[in-house]
């Protein structure tokens, strides 16, 4: 593998395009040149219930429609296994999240990452991933390697502490019919903060506390209800799951409120990571402690009722039990779950799981057990280190999860989803642990900016990837880590890049 060249984010952030639209606008501070606008007003959220105390919970100040939007339609791809889906290479490792511009900084986190959403086309994403870590958000295009946009949180409005650990996209309706619509990114972290973000106008337009009256409280995972396109769910690390309304900004002066709409109470520890299947309407969240769903009916909600919850039970492996540090949907009714110090992925059928559920002895909530006969199992690290979070594209059914030595794992299961290959997923016999296609070994760095400050190799300590994110159909890859790299792979012969 040759050699790959660390690019660093010194000040500047140079525009760049976006696939089939213009350069993105981006309006400048002053204090920060190059960067993203706020157009916020420190809020602390709007209560819910009736008029109370700022940060309390009382009757929403404007209208909720508690209902799917009109515009909703559920479609998923059809799976479409790709060639060779073990022939990834490395194209871009940029640092891009540094403290103070430091082009040397290998010390700050970055947590998350996740392709946008394609506005005009479903079930598919653009060329742009946004990552998130330290105070910071980047979008970057992953065809040349250009920061489009960042957003950092370094200004007047931030205070120290103030770390961005979760982010998901939403793509809002404009109209009932769903023709007009905006992209929107929600990030959070540290202090309950949750910042909504426009990129396509370069504008931070909302930033609200979920926990106002707590300065400790941390929001781990976020998700956007996907039939309903302003419904933020928001999981701390208290256990707790907050539902925001976030609403539709109001354009071109972006005002809007976010209302709290609902707290699902803490079951577990931290809530680490949150999907959505949308044939079960059904909310999951891997915690420390459990992997679990909740029905989400939205009359209840609008009822203040409780949520119908269902625990699935997950083996034990050499007596560890279930710390759920990632989940994700690999289609809309296949979960893929990682427990901490299991060396495995599972992979499962919702519905075959949720057949077999049963109320618990104390009736509070169901319990579905989920046997070794119903999982497809992948064989993972078998690290002891945890927050390694995978990454997939239901179209090429490619899944993606770092370990803590900079590797990336990549399995290909398009074979097992279809049936082509029999096994639980399709109601099929027991398999043994299935092996990665690939294991993309960390490459080796020419790192100026780190030589010229003197400072130890990146991989003189551990790499922990902590996110893997995969583009529609497999084309790249992309990885973030502990020592804050933002690493692009791309399917593909390294020969077709410089033909080009």
């Amino acid at each position: 593998m040759p050699t790959v060249a660390v690019k660093a984010l010194k000040k500047g952030v140079k525009k760049g395009k976006r696939s089939g639209k213009a350069a993105t606008t981006l309006k400048n501070n002053k204090s920060t040149p190059n960067t993203m606008t706020e157009k916020l007003k420190g809020r602390d959220g709007a209560p819910a219930a009736k008029r109370v105390k700022a940060g309390g919970r009382g009757v929403p100040l404007r209208k909720i429609d508690y209902k799917i939007d009109p515009s909703y339609q559920f479609s998923e791809a059809p799976v479409e296994k790709v060639d060779d889906p073990s022939n990834f290479h490395p194209k871009y490792f940029l640092r891009t999240h540094s403290k103070n511009n430091d082009p040397a900084d290998v010390q700050t986190q970055i947590w998350q990452c996740s392709f946008e959403p394609n506005q005009e086309k479903a079930n598919s994403m653009t060329n742009v991933v946004a990552t998130c870590g330290g105070s910071s958000v980047c979008f970057i295009n992953v065809d040349d390697g250009e920061v489009v946009l960042k957003y950092n949180r370094s200004t007047k409005t931030a205070t120290a502490g103030e770390n961005l650990y979760a982010q998901v996209w939403s793509t809002l309706p404009l109209d009932d019919l769903g023709i007009k619509t905006m992209n929107i990114l929600a990030a959070g972290g540290a202090r309950s903060t949750v910042l909504l973000i426009h990129p396509e106008a370069g504008v931070c337009y909302q930033m609200f506390r979920t926990v106002p009256n707590r300065a400790a409280a941390v929001v781990c995972a976020l998700i956007f209800h996907p039939k309903k396109a302003t419904w933020l769910f928001c999981g701390h690390e208290d256990g707790q799951i907050q539902l925001w309304d976030v609403g539709t900004p109001a354009l071109p002066s972006y005002e809007a409120t976010a209302v709290h709409l609902l707290t699902i109470p803490a079951v577990a520890r931290d809530v680490y990571n949150l999907t959505f299947s949308c044939s079960h309407d059904m909310l999951i969240a891997g915690c420390d402690g459990g992997l679990f769903g909740w029905k989400i009916d939205m009359q209840k909600i609008e009822a203040n009722d409780r949520l119908e919850r269902t625990e699935f039970m997950l083996p034990e492996v050499d007596g560890n039990g279930s710390v759920l540090d990632s989940v994700c949907m690999l289609r809309d009714d296949l979960l893929a779950a990682k427990c901490a110090l299991h060396g495995q992925i599972y992979i499962f059928s919702l519905a075959r799981a949720l057949k077999k559920r049963a109320l618990n002895k104390s009736g509070a909530q169901y319990e579905a057990p989920v046997t070794q006969d119903m999982m497809l199992k992948l064989r993972w690290s078998d690290t002891d280190n945890y927050y390694m979070n995978m990454g997939v594209d239901p179209r090429s059914c490619i899944l993606v999860c770092g370990d803590d030595k900079g590797a990336l794992w990549v399995y290909d299961v398009a074979d097992y989803v279809t049936g082509k290959i029999s096994s639980p997923l399709s109601e099929g016999p027991e398999l043994p642990q299935i092996e990665p296609v690939k294991i993309l070994d960390w490459p080796e760095l020419e790192d100026a900016e780190v030589e010229k400050a003197r400072k130890l190799r990146l991989d003189t300590y551990d790499i922990v990837v902590d996110k893997c994110a995969v583009s529609s159909g497999g084309h790249h890859i992309v990885a973030v880590t502990s020592n804050n790299m933002v690493c692009v792979w791309k399917r593909g012969k390294e020969d077709d890049d410089e033909d080009n």
